[in-house]
């Protein structure tokens, strides 16, 4: 189970309760069928003392906690899978808590996507061509995003994905490689994406022609999953 609580000033407790609305929606119908898997749960919860045990805890803060990260989530000994999400970044850049092409929601989103395919942060696909591809299913598709309606609240913003054929290389064409149909083969990104890819031990960053100078930095916080995944 995931469970989602509010810590930011930024965002109301209602706000954030849509968004847990959204992103429980969005792993039933749409990413854990697509990825075959069983929907996690994704609840809200007034704190984090009330989050059931074992609950994969995600918090919605203010500012972030290190290199201006906009979210992220890791796991610790014990197998102590939590994440974090960052309002500041999304709202003093243009965003929105909810609605829009870039919203505190979709981020939201992109982090329960990744807890839900990738949980330990540990995981790569081989393109066949001596390059692997870290399995962050939100990065490649990463400023995309789409609605959907919450009862009692609107459209909320959530985070495009990619599906298990963008990872295979030997995906042909007539396949769905994302939700929303933007990438047209395996291991290619939109032009707001981002990748990350090792090759012979080398870790590297890879960016979208249009992905945005704020959110580079991003990517270097020690927390990142990019950075867990140099030092896993």
């Amino acid at each position: 189970m995931i469970t989602v609580v509010n810590k930011s000033t930024r965002c109301t407790d209602d706000e954030v309760r849509a968004m847990t609305r959204a992103c429980a929606t969005q792993v039933q119908q749409h990413a854990a069928p697509t990825w075959g898997q069983v929907p996690i749960p994704v609840v809200y919860a007034a704190s984090e003392q009330e989050a059931p045990p074992g609950a994969w805890v995600m918090a919605v803060l203010d500012d972030p906690d290190q290199a201006d990260a906009l979210g992220w989530h890791t796991e610790e000994q014990g197998d102590l899978i939590y994440g974090r999400v960052f309002a500041a970044p999304v709202l003093d850049n243009g965003g929105e808590v909810l609605s829009g092409g870039l919203t505190v929601s979709s981020v939201l989103s992109h982090e329960v996507l990744e807890t839900l395919v990738d949980p330990h942060v540990n995981l790569w696909a081989d393109n066949g061509n001596g390059e692997a591809y870290a399995l962050e299913v939100g990065d490649p598709v990463e400023s995309d995003s789409y609605e959907i309606v919450v009862r009692g609240t609107g459209p909320v913003g959530v985070s495009n994905f990619v599906t298990p054929h963008w990872f295979d290389p030997r995906a042909g064409e007539g396949q769905r490689f994302d939700w929303l149909g933007k990438v047209k083969a395996p291991f290619k990104m939109t032009k707001g994406g981002y990748v990350v890819v090792t090759r012979e031990g080398k870790i590297q960053q890879h960016f979208g022609e249009t992905y945005p100078d704020w959110r580079r930095s991003m990517k270097h916080a020690d927390t990142s999953r990019s950075a867990r995944r140099t030092t896993t």
